[in-house]
């Protein structure tokens, strides 16, 4: 019997060590997510003071400032999307490997536990 409760042990410390694993590849995941958006973030400051400036002088050469304004504004919210949704698509993958991991770990238990009712 002791033999018997050992090798459950052992069982459910390796399951739990697989599910441990996953769960560190999740929260991996999440965090290139989070800095994706906040890279996002970042750069879309600094292109806005980088470029802005120089940009808006330039185009005021051929067209008036409320349109140059407009076609700016126009350029960093496509680029904030684009940010945005990579960010958002990585979060989303942690959030489902997260959820699958769960799923295996709640098997591996119901597993040990049917093997131990009979």
């Amino acid at each position: 019997m002791q033999a018997l409760s050992h090798d459950v042990i052992e069982l459910v410390r390796g399951d739990i060590d697989q599910v441990k694993a996953e769960l560190v590849a999740a929260v991996s995941e999440a965090r290139r997510g989070s800095a994706a958006l906040g890279a996002g973030g970042v750069l879309g400051v600094l292109a806005l003071l980088a470029a802005q400036e120089s940009a808006v002088r330039a185009l005021e050469r051929v067209w008036p400032a409320p349109r140059v304004r407009g076609a700016l504004a126009v350029a960093y919210g496509i680029g904030a999307v684009a940010f945005a949704g990579y960010g958002y698509e990585r979060l989303r993958r942690a959030r489902a490997a997260s959820g699958e991991a769960l799923a295996g770990s709640l098997d591996a238990v119901k597993e040990v536990a049917d093997e131990l009712a009979h």
